[in-house]
């Protein structure tokens, strides 16, 4: 009878593909040969390739080729653990670190990847606004960046982590204001990173969308800009004239561009980029809706989908609105999905006008599912990020303070009020992680500390909150 020993190292690398995660892990503890073979960058993509990316659990987009053994290894298996996370009854999430910082208040938070590396970047205001550069890890500072005497008013990180670019920011000066891309520089000999200017953009617009080469910019109301900012060439896209109509999102999809703004969504064939120096024509949408009172929209594009080479891509849309009655008590969390198909009952508010490109077919918005939650206070932290696998965080706000006197026949008293904190939410909607939309976890702020800005990175399953006096807080799934 022939034992696992005798056995060729190709065969027995089969034999681990047939295997789950918890047993490769128990089979490699058997001798040394088998420990050797299970180290293997085979057994791992096998491994990946069965249990993780055909089961939809959140990875990250990363070319697996391109991963070592070690960190292939690594990742696959914390993100079999992620996926059994999400769909267990009862998800777990955890506090990973409180980071208190002398930065001053933290007014925006967002993570980055570069070059095979997780960092956090985070801007903070004292009399003058500065950039800091954490490791994700150490949670240390590792770099800073300041123009001196200027503030910040938006910054977008790139969503290609091969690109030379990493971060733009808007820069207002006294007079003027420009929009800066910074890249990262490694210094060696001083074990330093550090942000370096590539280009400035003599722009009134903000940053919204960083993609490579190409970054879109918008003004408060109505125009967004497509440029690349090697070449300079650029596109206009002008929606509805809407007051104080703030950008939140750009997305390129199947030749069509996805503005999405406060008060609007507006849907764009996409036109081809015009020189410098030629003159740029204005493009309207072919289709736009509005949600009424939002006070968030995140956009995000689906991983694992397949369509036809004219669909676009699979989009989702999370939106966070009070409905028709803006003194609700209650925020509706509203989830939609963007698709080619042709018009139901639960389609909305796309008008079905021409598209601009008869090659192309005209988007449709439909109504998948809804959450809502209680909202009796002031919203400090209004960011809320939807992942790619629909889930989403967000955070809700503390109660209201309701304190005073009252009098019983002629003496005053206090009415003992109790405490509420803000309260960090994690929840999935329809799609690969949960069929139905559910809250899969909460936990609450530390009393005296208010979160101002929150990122989710979802294919490591961490969630970075900042703060008005600081700090940084570390959840992980």
């Amino acid at each position: 009878m022939t034992t696992l020993n005798e056995l060729d190292d190709d065969t027995l690398i089969w034999i681990f593909s047939a295997l789950s995660i918890p047993d490769i892990q128990a089979l490699r503890r058997v001798c040394r040969r088998l420990w050797y073979i299970s180290i293997q960058h085979a057994v791992w993509l096998n491994a990946c390739k069965a249990h993780i990316l055909q089961e939809n659990i959140p990875f990250p987009s990363r070319p697996l080729y391109s991963l070592c053994s070690r960190e292939l290894e690594r990742l696959t298996v914390r993100a079999y653990h992620l996926g059994r996370n999400w769909r267990a009854p009862n998800t777990r999430l955890r506090l990973l670190r409180t980071v208190p910082s002398n930065t001053g208040a933290i007014e925006e938070i967002k993570f980055l990847v570069t070059g095979g590396k997780n960092w956090i970047v985070t801007i903070s205001r004292g009399i003058w606004s500065d950039l800091y550069l954490w490791d994700c890890d150490t949670m240390q500072p590792i770099g800073h960046w300041s123009p001196g005497r200027a503030l910040f008013d938006g910054m977008v990180t790139n969503s290609d982590q091969s690109s030379a670019a990493v971060i733009a920011i808007c820069v207002k000066h006294s007079s003027y204001s420009v929009v800066e891309i910074l890249s990262l520089v490694s210094e060696v000999a001083l074990s330093q990173v550090s942000f370096r200017p590539i280009t400035t953009l003599q722009t009134r617009y903000k940053p919204v969308t960083l993609r490579g080469d190409i970054i879109a910019l918008s003004d408060h109301d109505s125009e967004t800009l497509i440029m690349n900012w090697k070449t300079g060439n650029q596109y206009l896209l002008r929606s509805p004239d809407t007051w104080q109509d703030k950008p939140l999102h750009v997305t390129f999809a199947g030749g069509h561009v996805f503005v999405v703004r406060a008060r609007s969504v507006c849907i764009f064939a996409e036109p081809p980029f015009a020189r410098p120096d030629d003159e740029m024509a204005v493009n309207l949408p072919h289709s736009c809706t509005s949600f009424g009172w939002v006070d968030g929209v995140s956009l995000s594009a689906g991983p694992l989908v397949r369509y036809t080479e004219k669909d676009p891509p699979f989009l989702s849309l999370l939106v966070r609105t009070k409905g028709d009655d803006p003194w609700s008590l209650k925020d509706q969390f509203q989830f939609f999905t963007v698709g080619s198909s042709l018009p139901t009952e639960s389609s909305i508010g796309l008008p079905g006008e021409t598209s601009l490109t008869d090659s192309l077919p005209l988007p449709r918005l439909a109504l998948a599912s809804s959450l809502t939650c209680p909202n009796r206070g002031p919203l400090r932290c209004s960011d809320m990020v939807l992942g790619r696998y629909g889930s989403a965080a967000w955070v809700l706000p503390a109660d209201r303070s309701i304190a005073g006197l009252i009098s019983e026949h002629v003496h005053l008293q206090t009415i003992p009020v109790p405490t509420s904190n803000q309260t960090l939410i994690i929840a999935a909607f329809p799609g690969p992680l949960s069929s139905e939309a559910q809250i899969k976890a909460s936990i609450e702020n530390e009393e005296g500390s208010s979160w101002s800005c929150l990122d989710y990175d979802e294919e490591h399953g961490l969630i970075a909150l900042g703060s008005s006096t600081g700090d940084i807080n570390m959840f992980s799934l």
